[in-house]
């Protein structure tokens, strides 16, 4: 009933009005999401990487790398395009009716093409495996030039054929991940198939995997500006949505003035907008503080998991070690005394001596690797720790965010982990003797 008093434009002017907000909306929503997810991860060095979401940043590696078709650059990702450009007479008809003719211009992709490999991240703490299928590339232009028919270039990566209208250019243009480049890597961490160590790939939770020569903050600041744009502009349409019902408000309150009529639908649309954008902006904020906590959670498990694997390893390695040097002690021991009583003795004179291979020296070397490693592990652990508590407690003394947070079920972490290490889940070992 009320859509039949509506005049006959407006209904359809608000409707798309809205519909073109939501789509503004989901534009804020996934770049605000997007730019908060970059924030809550905290980078780790490669050392520190455990399984989960992770960034990090390092040198790009691989041993036998591709080779870029029109730069030769040694690289692991590159992608390449011909563009012909044309220029064509084209007939249409002016609104008087008239047969008219006009000149444009253009150019048509004639060949293109791309390739990609796993590739190998290294920084001053390690290596680690990047397996590159699925990832979203950020690359570098590494070659751009426009040839004529007289170049050799002309020919090249690109067919004799040549497109309708064609002007004899031909724009050349390849961007690519070189050998040697830093590169930041977002993506899900997981157990390599072998067992023996990890690896970053696609997959995960939140389904991120990211590649990119621009760093993160490049990435962030396009996200928040996209949000903005988005909130901006989805505001706009929603009011325009309520100015393209003031018309039928005139109509249908005659107790308001035209004034008031008129400001109430696009107050109402207003208001409908904010409280949207208001209720998703809470569950934002309560969910990424739900992933933030849920990282510090995981990052405080890695450390007790390190702390106990030291609690284990370690005196076993210790008994094993002095066991090994008793065991030789008694073995050079006996070969003394045995080369003392035979050359007492008179009976026969040695010459040449056999000594048993003595191995204590490789235990105590791996010993001594162990150890450092795994301090390191603990090390890289607890950074991994500290910086998702940081970020917890940012995050819940914020205002308002943490005090939605809070209303919303998330509280304050636990007092920090204690620094001495768990008992030891396995049964004592006592070195002989």
């Amino acid at each position: 009933m009320l859509l039949g008093a509506v005049e006959p434009e407006a209904a359809p002017i608000a409707i798309g009005a809205w519909c073109v907000a939501m789509l503004f909306f989901w534009l804020w929503w996934s770049r605000l999401r997007f730019a908060r997810l970059l924030r809550d991860v905290p980078s780790t060095p490669i050392r520190g990487v455990f399984v989960g979401l992770v960034e990090t940043t390092g040198r790009v590696e691989h041993d036998d790398p591709l080779i870029a078709p029109l730069s030769q650059t040694p690289c692991v990702q590159y992608g390449w395009s011909v563009r012909e450009h044309w220029r064509r007479t084209q007939t249409y008809r002016d609104s008087k009716g008239k047969t008219q003719t006009r000149i444009v211009t253009g150019s048509d992709i004639v060949a293109a093409g791309g390739a990609e490999v796993d590739l190998r991240l290294r920084d001053e703490t390690g290596a680690i495996i990047v397996r590159v299928n699925g990832a979203s590339w950020t690359t570098k232009d590494t070659f751009s030039r426009t040839a004529t028919l007289g170049d050799s270039l002309y020919h090249t990566q690109a067919p004799n054929r040549v497109v309708p209208g064609s002007t004899g250019r031909r724009s050349f243009s390849e961007s690519s991940v070189p050998i040697g480049s830093i590169a930041w890597v977002m993506g899900n961490a997981r157990i390599r198939p072998d067992g023996q160590a990890l690896e970053i790939g696609s997959g995960g939770e939140e389904g991120v995997f990211m590649i990119s020569l621009a760093g993160e903050g490049r990435h962030s600041f396009i996200a928040r500006g996209l949000a903005i744009t988005g909130l901006v502009l989805g505001t706009g349409c929603a009011i325009g949505a309520g100015i393209a019902l003031g018309g039928v408000a005139r109509r249908i309150l005659p107790g308001f003035t035209e004034p008031q009529a008129a400001l109430l639908p696009v107050a109402v649309s207003a208001a409908l907008w904010f409280l949207l954008i208001t209720v998703m902006w809470s569950f934002i904020v309560r969910n990424g503080a739900v992933r933030v906590r849920t990282r510090w959670e995981r990052a405080a498990s890695l450390v007790d998991v390190e702390l106990r694997r030291r609690a284990d390893l370690v005196p076993n390695l210790v008994v094993v070690t002095r066991a090994s040097a008793a065991h030789e002690t008694s073995i050079q021991r006996a070969v003394a005394e045995l080369r003392a009583g035979a050359a007492s003795e008179g009976i026969f004179r040695i010459l040449i001596e056999r000594y048993p291979t003595l191995t204590a020296d490789g235990s105590f070397l791996l010993l001594q690797r162990q150890l450092t490693e795994t301090e390191s592990r603990i090390a890289q652990a607890r950074i991994f720790e500290i910086q998702s508590r940081e970020r917890l407690l940012e995050r819940l003394q914020s205002f308002p965010e943490g005090l939605i947070a809070r209303i919303m079920g998330v509280a304050h972490p636990p007092p920090a982990l204690a620094s001495p290490a768990p008992r030891s889940s396995l049964p004592e070992r006592r070195s002989p003797g």
